[in-house]
């Protein structure tokens, strides 16, 4: 008696097999058309991995929303923009030297600066592949409030048409505000380093114990020039509205 081929049984197997597969999605194809046809309404898709739920990653929360409640009573003041500009140079100034300190201390080996793979003591230890991590949470934190914060203040709402007659001083001391900001936008890593370079430069020319004092002195003198700069632009501002009257 002739034993039947193993090839061939198996091959008969996975016809039959798939003609029953087929035949389960026709029969679905033809109930689903018998219920009758259903409409779908298009929606937004985003496409943005959620990270809240680890805690290692603090500083990615849920999906912000698309759209913000602005009621049209609701009044912009001018004044009121020079806070908020003020906070983005801030914050974008502290991104810039955080992510210039998170690339100095990533390129240290942890094998050079400690022997238990952790740093610190008396109740401040951590492990430095976890103050890498922090430092990364730190950026995206900073990196996200600073494109807020930017957004917002280029927004239509805050646009110059919103001025009435007093809220020209506090226009010119924004624009130049934000002159500032777009400077060190543009790359705020290397305007961190720019900065850092200035602070050793004069630590270099200064004898040892005059170093922090030449760095107050260059900031305040950096002060007073910005002040100067700012009545100049206000006392021309002013001046112009006098003679526009």
């Amino acid at each position: 008696m002739n034993r039947p081929d193993p090839k061939r049984v198996a091959r008969r197997y996975m016809v039959a097999t798939n003609a029953l597969h087929l035949l389960a999605v026709a029969e679905d194809a033809i109930a689903q058309s018998k219920r009758g046809h259903r409409s779908r309404t298009a929606g937004e898709v985003r496409f943005i991995k959620d990270r809240s739920g680890d805690a290692t990653e603090w500083a990615w929360n849920t999906p912000p929303p698309s759209d913000r409640e602005i009621t049209e009573d609701y009044q912009f003041n001018a004044k009121n923009l020079e806070p908020l500009t003020r906070t983005l140079r801030a914050i974008l100034s502290g991104l810039g030297f955080v992510m210039s300190g998170y690339t100095a201390f990533a390129k240290t080996k942890s094998a050079t600066i400690s022997p238990d793979g952790s740093l610190g003591g008396r109740g401040y230890i951590m492990k430095i592949a976890d103050m890498r991590r922090q430092l990364m949470n730190c950026v995206e934190v900073l990196s996200s409030v600073s494109d807020t914060l930017y957004d917002e203040v280029n927004a239509a709402h805050w646009h110059p048409s919103i001025d009435g007659p007093a809220g020209n001083r506090e226009r010119v001391e924004v624009e130049e505000i934000m002159e500032d900001v777009e400077d060190i936008r543009r790359d705020p890593e290397e305007w961190a380093k720019e900065e850092e370079a200035d602070m050793d430069s004069g630590h270099e020319e200064g004898q040892p114990g005059e170093a922090l004092q030449v760095g107050k002195t260059a900031a305040r003198q950096k002060v007073l020039f910005q002040s100067s700069r700012r009545q100049a632009a206000s006392r021309i501002a002013g001046r112009y509205l006098q003679q526009g009257g």
